[in-house]
């Protein structure tokens, strides 16, 4: 995708938490204002308008709405019942007056549990590129390979990462090495980004400029760059314009059956197209809205970015109909649209790990993750070289990130 530039912005850790288990009993030392209340069993109920220093081993239950701002900078803001929070020692707690429902969400400072969300810091690493370089593609290792950033990323197999990069198709290896599998816009402009079970990769894109005199046209079509073998057309000039040389640049995804879906955002519309390239309107009716439904019925704002899970589930961003947001939408493979989210800036891209988790980003440079129980939770990365731009997860869910700004980069999150 090609969002607009944007200053880097960073945030602490800001979690939202909806609905997710948790609980349970244990001691509690809390500080409130200059007194020190403990619990022998029951963890103590911090009163509405009140705010309490978490101390070791100290466990307080809340009502939702409350906040957690911890030491290391991270806040979080509890949503709904029965979650768990871990937290650092000096956290503060902070319920809000006119907080409402059971304070039954628990915040502790005790050792974290599977299952359970802690205020864990994300650990970022680079794989490859200059944090304060972007210019045409040069190949090379670590720092010394430049990107002009801004494109998709997939992986394959082996966990090599696949990037499109000013219209190139660029292999980046787990080593930092990085070469050029397809020169810049060759045959295509090579944008959106998928690779099926086999290792073929797709690619999606606007093609050459088809007619040049007034009224210029340009066309979007599908290619694939087989495991071995040429270069080939899966949907040649599938869709044309004369209005917009930018077409088919959404996201791309591949289904274990070989079919393809695309984000196609000037037509607020998501596509599907068979192995042997026949298109078919999977989701959106072509008008602008946020209304869900199933297929055609369904309203699309502009997708952008999209991303499938095991189960063969599609998840895209679409730009919110509250303006200067963006919406986390998922359809089914039946084509029922729902709207799971609404956060981040327009045009965020988007990602889904082996377990459901749904990755995203705030809109400059820290990731969101939206997990099976609806709770979100923004992670300040620390990444200095611009806002990501893309993002893709391997199977044990680690993220691998673009970026574009001051400079462009490939960089590998851990939670």
């Amino acid at each position: 995708m090609r969002p607009s530039f944007r200053p880097t912005l960073m945030l602490g850790l800001i979690t939202i938490l909806t609905a997710c288990g948790g609980g349970g009993n244990s001691s509690s030392t809390a500080s409130t204002g200059n007194s020190t209340t403990t619990a022998a069993s029951t963890p103590a109920v911090v009163p509405n308008g009140s705010t309490l220093t978490m101390t070791q081993n100290s466990s307080v239950l809340v009502p939702s709405g409350t906040t957690v701002s911890s030491p290391n900078g991270s806040i979080v803001t509890i949503s709904g019942t029965s979650n768990t929070v871990y937290t650092q020692v000096g956290a503060t707690v902070s319920v809000p007056a006119n907080a409402t429902g059971p304070a039954n969400n628990l915040v502790s400072t005790g050792q974290a549990t599977n299952g359970a969300l802690a205020t864990t810091p994300a650990t970022v690493s680079v794989i490859a590129g200059s944090a304060t370089t972007n210019l045409a593609p040069v190949d090379g290792s670590g720092a010394s390979a430049i990107f002009w950033g801004g494109g998709h990323l997939a992986l394959d197999s082996s966990g090599n990462i696949i990037a499109s990069d000013r219209g190139a198709l660029r292999k980046v290896t787990q080593a930092g090495v990085v070469t050029t599998l397809v020169p810049g816009y060759q045959p295509a402009d090579w944008e959106g980004l998928a690779i099926d079970s086999s290792g073929n990769i797709y690619g999606a894109g606007s093609s050459a400029q088809l007619v040049s005199s007034p009224p210029a046209t340009w066309g979007a079509s599908i290619y694939q760059l087989p495991v071995t073998g040429a270069i080939k057309g899966i949907a040649l000039n599938w869709e044309t314009s004369t209005t917009n040389p930018s077409i088919g640049w959404g996201g791309l995804a591949v289904d274990g059956n070989g079919n393809l879906y695309l984000a196609d955002g000037p037509n607020n519309r998501i596509v599907k197209f068979t192995a042997t390239g026949v298109m078919s309107v999977f989701a959106g009716s072509g008008t602008s809205g946020g209304g869900d439904g199933i297929g055609t019925a369904a309203t699309l704002n502009n997708p952008t970015d999209l991303a499938i899970d095991a189960n063969g589930n599609l998840y895209f961003t679409d730009s919110s109909t509250n303006q200067g947001k963006s919406t986390i939408r998922k359809i089914t493979a039946d084509g029922t649209v729902s709207s799971i989210a609404t956060l981040g800036q327009p045009g965020i891209p988007i990602a889904v790990d082996p377990s459901g988790k749904i990755y995203t980003t705030d809109g400059f440079s820290n990731i969101v993750r939206v997990d099976s129980k609806g709770s979100v939770t923004t992670f300040n990365t620390g990444i200095t070289s611009g806002f990501i731009t893309s993002i893709a997860a391997d199977a044990n869910g680690n993220l691998y990130v673009g970026t574009r700004g001051l400079g462009a980069q490939i960089l590998k999150i851990s939670f």
